[in-house]
């Protein structure tokens, strides 16, 4: 079984619908109260151990995730990337067409006074992208470290250089970071890919 996870954060329930692709059949539904003024990710996790629970499905057969808001206002995100007439305007795009609600955008590198501003700010994600593939990796390098560093307890979504993707995941996820990647926003200087 190929279950695909269909995530919908609600104002008052996050609800999870599972999909099996290869039969193309309902697996199963579960919600729970959504938790926005915590963090987002309890009512998410809760949600989807009911399911996994009620549908004996495992996470090994989970082999994508699709997310939206239905909430007033959206998911909370802070987006940063390198330039901000380039990557920070496609992560933006991009949070945006998620039903995202953008508080904070930052380009370039980062230092501790942003860090404090962003951790002021209880985001529900960080978008971090940065870098065409193959093109500039120092920038988004730097961001990671500095987030790592961090007190911040929301999930990371990587979107940028896919060439340092990796690297960047084991950097947030070895202090103790939820870090998602995904396809580059800005895979190169004319293409934007706002989709993944």
């Amino acid at each position: 079984m190929r279950v695909y996870l269909l995530v919908d954060f609600g104002s008052t329930y996050t609800k999870v619908t599972a999909v099996d692709i290869d039969s193309e059949t309902l697996v199963g539904t579960a919600q729970s109260p959504t938790t926005v003024e915590t963090d987002i990710s309890i009512g998410l996790n809760k949600a989807l151990s009911a399911l996994k629970n009620s549908c004996g499905f495992a996470e090994t057969d989970i082999c994508g995730r699709y997310a939206s808001s239905s909430a007033a206002g959206g998911l909370k995100m802070v987006a940063i990337g390198l330039v901000p007439d380039l990557t920070l305007s496609a992560a933006r795009l991009a949070a945006l067409g998620a039903g995202a609600k953008v508080i904070g955008s930052y380009g370039f590198e980062i230092d501790k006074a942003i860090v404090d501003e962003i951790e002021k700010k209880q985001c529900d994600i960080i978008m971090l992208c940065g870098g065409t593939d193959g093109g500039n990796k120092d920038v988004i390098l730097h961001n990671a470290d500095m987030l790592s560093k961090s007190q911040i307890n929301c999930p990371f979504l990587i979107c940028g250089n896919r060439v340092v993707s990796e690297t960047i995941r084991g950097m947030l996820e070895q202090a103790g970071k939820k870090v998602y990647v995904t396809n580059n926003v800005l895979p190169s200087v004319n293409e934007i890919d706002i989709e993944p």
